[in-house]
């Protein structure tokens, strides 16, 4: 059985590749409101996985 820290660790894993997926529809993004609308995410994704980063067992 895995430990709540594993499940933290994929989940993080899954953050920052959503994050890549992000970047790379803010970098094609046209409209400067979906630009912010994406980077808002982008930022709000960084902030979770900030706070999770200090996560132990």
């Amino acid at each position: 059985m895995q430990k709540a820290k594993q499940y933290v660790d994929q989940g993080m894993s899954s953050v920052q590749e959503t994050v890549q997926t992000l970047q790379q529809a803010l970098n094609h993004a046209e409209k400067q409101d979906n630009k912010s609308k994406i980077q808002d995410a982008i930022n709000s994704l960084n902030s979770a996985q900030q706070q999770l980063s200090g996560y132990q067992d």
